[in-house]
């Protein structure tokens, strides 16, 4: 162990501002790990790399090679599905191509699976029935319903006839991330909280 040299500390250093930057990225974002574990391997690996390199150069030179190396493993694995053949890049297209500033805060009632239905929805444009968001979101049509139902109480979507809904501009503010989606902004616009 030669010790803290002036370049190991920098790493270090730099090391556990980034890990700090993406665990706040993180903690703002809480529905895309909530169903996305993909993200949560690939921040492992990030974080591996930024401060399991520095810490394991300093305590054992030797191994920061697969150190380095299992933390590159993480990170592809969390940008590719090996198992269906598929880069993730739909996925990190919606977890990156957010400005931080307009990260969605929902509300106490809401599910990761509502972000997922609105994004179906705002992605069209369309009016769609339950079965057609469930079938392209992948989650039960029974589920979908139920929720479809919640963010119509909301003001989120609304049904436009039997069994078919739109994205409102509620809705659509939300999903762009200048709504908060609280109690108090719901007894601002008369919506049920």
């Amino acid at each position: 162990m030669d010790g803290l040299t002036p370049v190991v500390g920098y790493n270090l250093a730099i090391g556990v501002v980034v890990t700090l930057e993406l665990l706040y990225l993180l903690s703002l974002e809480e529905s895309v790990t909530a169903y996305r574990r993909f993200v949560l391997v690939t921040v492992a690996g990030l974080v591996l790399a930024v401060i399991g390199g520095p810490i394991v150069e300093l305590v054992a030179p030797q191994l920061v090679h697969w150190v380095h190396g299992a933390a590159a493993l993480l990170v592809v694995y969390g940008l590719y599905d090996p198992v269906t053949n598929d880069v993730r890049t739909t996925e990190w297209e919606r977890v990156l191509l957010s400005e931080p500033s307009r990260v969605r805060r929902p509300a106490e009632w809401m599910t990761p699976m509502d972000d997922e239905i609105l994004g179906a929805l705002h992605g069209t444009e369309l009016v769609l029935t339950p079965a057609v968001v469930a079938f392209n979101t992948g989650f039960s049509r029974k589920e979908v319903n139920r929720r479809l139902i919640e963010l119509a109480d909301h003001g989120f979507v609304e049904k436009v006839e039997r069994g078919k809904y739109r994205l409102t501009r509620r809705g659509e503010r939300y999903l762009r991330g200048q709504l908060r989606a609280t109690a108090s902004a719901d007894a601002e616009t008369g919506v049920r909280g």
